[in-house]
């Protein structure tokens, strides 16, 4: 018997994954910190084909960055969590690619072209 394969239907991850965005170039990298809530949010700018894309995360948990330096691509992976019942988090965000560290947690993001 096959084991069951859980598919992703969150329209958010949908509409990400129907960009089809690629391995992209980081124009810029914004981290803030929300008082008083203390949160942070996250909002992510690529190049694709000269225009800018933005991704714009809140409410991360777990917030790794590293080796972040000019001329870094990114390729995010968005996976749904929400099942998993983590408090208030509904998103796993990593950078499938090796030459930059971004990963964490977070309760939602939004996608702009």
């Amino acid at each position: 018997m096959e084991p069951e394969v859980k598919v992703s239907t969150d329209p958010k991850i949908e509409k990400y994954e129907a960009s089809r965005l690629g391995y992209l170039p980081v124009v810029a990298l914004t981290i803030r910190h929300v008082f008083p809530s203390a949160s942070q949010s996250l909002s992510l700018e690529l190049m694709k084909d000269g225009k800018t894309v933005s991704l714009s995360f809140t409410g991360l948990r777990q917030f790794r960055l590293a080796d972040l330096g000019p001329g870094s691509h990114c390729l995010l992976k968005i996976l749904s969590v929400a099942e998993d019942q983590m408090e208030g988090l509904r998103y796993r965000v990593f950078n499938i690619e090796q030459d930059l560290t971004l990963a964490f947690y977070c309760a939602d993001f939004e996608l702009s072209e």
